[in-house]
C-alpha cells in the first residue's frame, strides 16, 4: 500500500529569447518557424547561471523538507515510536531492518527462512524495498528500524517533489518548477501512499524518467551515456517498486507513440539512435538485475497469478471530483460518498477537484500549440482513463462496461498492478501543464491573476491531518534479556500470532535484531496450490491462536481443535512470547497447555523455554 522522483535536471544552455528547445520536444532536424519563445525562454538579462540555479534548488529541497516534517509532525514528536500506516508500517520497518541484518550476516537479502517458519519467504514477491534498506543502513543501524521507516516516510515526498522540480525546472523558471513539485510530491497520490506504502511514496523515477527519455528521444545527446543512466535508473526502480517500474514504462509507451504521432517525419531519423540507448539501457539493467530476479522466479518460494483482487482498487468515474478523507476541506457529503468507492481511502488517490479540471482543460486549450502541454494532456488523459481499471465504476458500482486496463491487465506484471496508483501520472502531467502556465505568464499583472488562480485551483488539494498509530514494544525485544535467553538462531512462537491483521510480532523480532525466527507472516507466499497469499495456509495452531486473540473462541474450545499439539510440536520451538494483547488471559490458559508448564513474566512479556528434543 507507498517511489520519488529525483532528477538532475538542468535547464539546457539557452542562447537567444527564442532559441531554447521547446519543451522536450526539439524540433531537432526539421526547419520549423517557432511559434513563439519555447516554454521556460527567458529574456537574456533574466537566463539564470549555473551557480544560481542550485541555490534556488537547496532552498526549494529545504521547503519541502520542511512541510514533509510538518505533516509528519507526530512520528517526529515521539521518533522510534509513532509512525503512519499502521500493519504497512510495521512491514516495511521489517523489511528495512532485514536488508542489513542480510548482508552484514553473510544471508540472501532476498529472501528469509526468519518469517513463515519453516518454509520461509520470496522477499522478492512481496514489497521489500531492498535498495532503500542498504542506503538507510546507517539509521538503522544506529536508530532502529521503526526510525528508519519514518524517516524515509518524511523523505519520500520532499525528495520526489524536488526530483520533479528539477525535471521540470530544464523548461522553466524555478518558481513554476516549484509549484510543479509542490504538485506532483504533496498531491493526493502521495499522500495516500504515505500511509504505510513506502514502495509507492519514494518516487523520484517516473521525473528522472521524463529527463532521460527527453535526453533520448528529443535531444538524443550522448546516446551512450544516457542508455546507462537509464539502465542503472530502471534497475535501481526495480528494487524499490517493480510495480511503479513497470506503470512508468506504459506510461513511456504512451508518450513515445504520442511524439511519434506528433512528429512522424522525424521518427525514422530518430529511430536508431533512440534503439541503441534502449538497448544499452537493457543490457545495463539486466546485469544489475540478474541475482534479484533470478532468486524472483526460479528460487523458493515463488507465487503464481495475481497477488491482489482484480476489479478493486481503481479509479471511480467520481474520484476525480470528489474529495476523500485525505484532503482538509473536504465537504462532508462528498468524503462520505467517496467511502463508497470499491478500495480503502488511501488507494483512492486521483482527486484533482473540479477547479483544478477546469484549469487544466483551460491550459489544454489556450497553450495547444505549446509541444510539452500538447504531449501531456493526453498523457494525462491515458493515465486516468487507465486508471478507471477493467471496467468502468461510477458512484462505487461496477457498470461492467469494458476498459483499456482490461486488455493490459492480461500481460506479465501488470496483472499485479493497481489502477488506481496510475494517478501518479496523471499528477505528473498536470503538474508540468500548471508550470508551463505559470511560465508563460507576461506580463506582471497577468502573472498575478495566473498565480492567484493557480493557487486557488491547488487549495483544494490541501491535505488533511494524518493519522498516527505508535505500535508498543515490550522492553524485553530491546534490552538484554532476549539474548539471554534465546541463543542466536533459535525459532520461538511469538504471539499475537503475524498474520495481516495483526503484525506487531515481526516489528517485535526486527527490534530484537533478528535473534529468532517465527512462524507465521504478513508477506507474499505461496499457498498450496502456488497461488499468492499474504499469510501462511490455515492450520490447527494459526487457527486456535488468531481465533482466541480475537475472541472467537476461548481456550478450552481451541485446545479440543484435532491436530493443534501435532502442529505444535511439528515447529520444534525453543521458546514461546506473548507479548501485549487482547484476550490475554485465554492466550495464557492455551500457551501453557501447549508447552506443558507455566511460563515466567519478564520485562512484559510472558515467556516459556522450550527442552528442544
Amino acid at each position: 500500500m507507498t517511489t520519488t522522483d529525483i532528477g538532475a535536471g538542468v535547464r539546457s544552455a539557452r542562447g537567444g529569447a527564442g532559441s531554447t528547445p521547446t519543451p522536450g520536444l526539439d524540433p531537432g532536424p526539421r526547419d520549423v518557424e517557432p511559434r513563439g519563445p519555447g516554454p521556460g525562454s527567458l529574456p537574456p538579462r533574466a537566463r539564470p547561471t549555473r551557480s544560481r540555479r542550485w541555490p534556488a534548488a537547496l532552498t526549494v529541497l529545504v521547503a519541502f523538507c520542511g512541510l514533509s516534517v510538518l505533516l509528519f509532525r507526530d512520528g517526529w514528536t515521539d521518533l522510534g515510536g509513532t509512525v503512519y500506516g499502521g500493519g504497512d508500517a510495521v512491514l516495511f520497518s521489517w523489511y528495512l531492518g532485514w536488508t542489513p541484518y542480510a548482508l552484514t550476516h553473510g544471508l540472501n537479502p532476498f529472501v528469509t527462512q526468519f518469517l513463515n517458519v519453516p518454509d520461509g519467504v520470496n522477499i522478492m514477491w512481496s514489497t521489500g524495498v531492498p535498495l532503500l534498506g542498504v542506503l538507510a543502513a546507517p539509521i538503522t543501524m544506529l536508530a532502529g528500524p521503526l526510525v528508519t521507516f519514518h524517516v524515509l516516510t518524511t523523505l519520500a515526498p520532499a525528495l520526489s517533489g524536488w526530483a520533479m522540480f528539477l525535471a521540470v525546472r530544464r523548461w522553466t523558471a524555478a518558481l513554476p518548477a516549484a509549484v510543479a513539485g509542490l504538485l506532483y510530491g504533496f498531491g493526493p497520490y502521495l499522500i495516500g501512499a504515505s500511509y504505510g506504502h513506502l514502495h509507492l511514496s519514494f518516487v523520484p523515477f517516473p521525473p528522472i524518467l521524463l529527463l532521460l527519455m527527453d535526453d533520448l528521444f528529443v535531444r538524443q545527446r550522448n546516446i551512450r551515456r544516457t542508455g546507462v543512466l537509464l539502465g542503472v535508473a530502471v534497475a535501481a526502480q526495480a528494487l524499490i517498486s517493480e510495480e511503479v517500474l513497470a506503470t512508468s514504462a506504459v506510461v513511456a509507451v504512451i508518450a513515445i507513440a504520442i511524439l511519434c504521432l506528433q512528429y512522424r517525419d522525424q521518427v525514422r531519423a530518430r529511430a536508431g539512435a533512440a534503439i541503441r540507448g534502449l538497448a544499452i539501457c537493457t543490457g545495463v539493467a539486466t546485469a544489475a538485475l540478474a541475482w534479484p530476479l533470478a532468486t524472483q522466479f526460479f528460487g523458493p518460494q515463488r507465487v503464481h497469478g495475481s497477488i491482489q483482487p482484480p476489479d478493486v482498487a481503481v479509479s471511480d468515474l467520481l474520484t476525480f471530483v470528489t474529495p476523500t478523507p485525505l484532503q482538509a476541506f473536504g465537504p462532508d457529503f462528498a468524503v462520505r460518498e467517496s467511502l463508497t468507492f470499491t478500495g480503502n481511502a488511501v488507494e483512492v488517490s486521483g482527486y484533482l477537484g473540479l477547479p483544478l479540471l477546469a484549469l487544466l482543460l483551460f491550459i489544454a486549450v489556450r497553450l495547444r500549440h505549446n509541444r510539452l502541454v500538447a504531449l501531456c494532456a493526453p498523457l494525462a488523459v491515458a493515465a486516468a482513463v487507465l486508471s478507471l481499471g477493467p471496467h468502468l465504476h461510477v458512484g462505487g458500482h461496477n457498470t461492467g462496461i469494458p476498459l483499456p486496463w482490461r486488455v493490459l491487465e492480461l500481460g506479465p506484471v501488470l496483472h499485479n498492478a493497481l489502477p488506481s496508483r496510475l494517478s501518479l501520472y496523471v499528477a505528473l502531467a498536470a503538474s508540468i501543464m500548471i508550470a508551463i502556465w505559470l511560465d508563460q505568464a507576461q506580463p506582471p499583472r497577468i502573472r498575478a491573476v495566473t498565480v492567484g488562480v493557480s493557487v486557488a485551483a491547488l487549495v483544494p488539494l490541501v491535505p488533511a491531518s494524518l493519522l498516527a498509530f505508535s505500535p508498543a514494544t515490550p522492553a524485553f525485544f530491546t534490552g538484554s534479556q532476549v539474548s539471554n535467553a534465546l541463543p542466536e538462531g533459535s525459532t520461538a512462537l511469538v504471539v499475537p500470532y503475524p498474520y495481516p491483521q495483526q503484525n506487531v510480532a515481526m516489528l517485535w523480532q526486527a527490534q530484537a535484531k533478528f535473534r529468532f525466527a517465527i512462524p507465521g507472516c504478513y508477506c507474499t507466499v505461496p499457498d498450496r496450490n502456488g497461488r499468492s497469499s499474504f499469510h501462511p495456509e490455515p492450520d490447527p495452531l494459526n487457527s486456535a491462536l488468531i481465533a482466541v486473540a480475537t475472541g472467537a473462541s476461548t481456550a478450552d474450545d481451541a485446545l479440543r481443535q484435532p491436530g493443534l499439539r501435532a502442529t505444535f510440536d511439528r515447529f520444534d520451538l525453543d521458546a514461546v512470547i506473548l507479548g501485549p494483547s487482547d484476550h490475554r488471559d485465554e492466550l495464557v490458559k492455551l500457551l501453557t497447555e501447549l508447552a506443558g508448564g507455566t511460563g515466567r513474566h519478564v520485562d512484559g512479556v510472558d515467556l516459556w523455554l522450550l527442552d528442544t528434543p
